[in-house]
């Protein structure tokens, strides 16, 4: 009888070893699928954005001919007209970027000092070419929808809601370039063209600001230092201490006496 048990018991073992290994095979061949659907649906490619220009009154920048450039089904670049379509030049602007997809939602600000790129300021009636990436944040249909944000004209005033506060951020990056041509031009007076040059060789890219400014104001400022002396150093290297100079009068003519 013992025997008769003790086989029974073995057996019942035995079937329910069975089962568990089949169990176990299913819920295995059941997380490898929903793996591989989570990995097809990462990489299945998105539709392409949609790019809508903001209606905006009195705005002295119109936005025009938005265009997508390129898309890879993640990613891509888009590109649009801007045009001064006030009576005065600008030297500054910032374009904002809101995009939509699904509920969910992205935006960020675009902003371009055109003094601190060596590019004429925009005149009135005159248009320019700009570009930026975009980037998908939903599998859903997405729209990316563009604003001016912010335009600061030649003679300082300003126009705009500036959600981004680039006024503060070009503030900081003027100040910066005053600061810059202005210790420079003084090493000069007082010594010569090696020396200046010498000074902006071990010149750190980088100086911390003022504290009694805003992030914006202080993140203007070592952008705008980092970038200004990293240009100057090149001058160096290419055309030495003459180069050096003609780069000193320009900054100092660009930003003399401006707001």
């Amino acid at each position: 009888m013992a025997n008769l048990y003790t086989r029974r018991l073995l057996l019942r073992l035995f079937t329910l070893g069975i089962l568990l290994a089949c169990l176990g095979i299913l819920s295995s061949n059941r997380s490898a699928g929903l793996l591989a659907d989570t990995k097809e649906s990462a990489l299945m490619p998105i539709q392409a954005p949609t790019l809508k220009v903001k209606a905006q009154t009195d705005t002295p920048l119109l936005i025009s001919s938005p265009r997508l450039l390129s898309w890879d089904g993640r990613e891509g670049e888009f590109a649009f007209e801007l045009v001064n379509v006030s009576g005065k030049s600008i030297r500054a602007y910032a374009i904002k970027q809101e995009e939509e997809a699904g509920g969910s939602q992205a935006s960020g600000v675009l902003f371009s000092n055109l003094d601190l790129t060596s590019s004429p300021a925009l005149q009135p009636n005159q248009s320019q070419t700009i570009a930026d990436t975009c980037e998908a944040i939903s599998d859903k249909e997405q729209s990316i929808t563009l604003s001016v944000d912010y335009a600061e004209f030649s003679d300082g005033t300003k126009w705009g809601s500036d959600t981004g506060m680039s006024a503060e951020r070009s503030a900081g990056q003027r100040a910066a370039a005053i600061f810059i041509s202005k210790r420079l031009a003084k090493i000069q007076s007082e010594s010569n063209a090696n020396e200046v040059m010498k000074v902006i060789e071990a010149t750190s890219d980088t100086l911390e600001p003022p504290v009694d400014h805003s992030e914006e104001w202080k993140a203007g400022f070592r952008s705008a230092y980092k970038l200004i002396t990293a240009r100057l150093k090149n001058a160096q290297k290419q055309g030495g201490a003459n180069q050096v100079q003609q780069k000193l009068r320009q900054l100092s003519e660009t930003f003399k006496g401006v707001n």
